[in-house]
């Protein structure tokens, strides 16, 4: 990945709605080159997939789980079943006096408690600490 990916990736990540025109000429590169540098980026992952976001998501009440494993757990074997609850945004294996950090929003704070409740009660979690978001500073 050379810096003009990196651009384009950064592009899209502030707007991903942008015209490939205008990508193009932020780059300095020509429409085609750009549609092939974002082929690229696709096949090789960088961009994994686009996601739909239901009215204003910053309008959601979100929080931060710092999760705990039990002794011998790993984050491998309890991330599949926090990626199904239906609350959870992102899930990250950390170091550090934590294990993993899970993202959680919802339309009201009773939502968080929930995703809360239920990752707490997955079979290999110690404990879970939240952290709600009192503002967004940088998105």
């Amino acid at each position: 990945m050379d810096d003009k990916d990196k651009l384009l990736l950064s592009l899209l990540r502030r707007d991903a709605r942008r015209p490939v025109v205008a990508l193009a000429r932020d780059l300095g590169l020509s429409r085609t080159a750009t549609q092939d540098r974002l082929a690229k980026l696709q096949a090789s992952g960088a961009i994994a997939r686009f996601t739909i976001v239901e009215g204003d998501s910053r309008a959601r009440e979100t929080a931060y789980l710092m999760v705990k494993l039990d002794r011998g757990t790993r984050c491998v074997q309890i991330a599949p079943r926090v990626r199904t609850l239906p609350n959870v945004e992102a899930i990250h294996s950390v170091t550090g006096a934590i294990d993993m950090i899970v993202r959680v929003a919802a339309e009201h704070v009773d939502g968080l408690e929930r995703a809360r409740a239920e990752v707490a009660g997955l079979s290999g979690v110690a404990e879970v600490s939240t952290h709600v978001v009192l503002e967004r500073l940088l998105d």
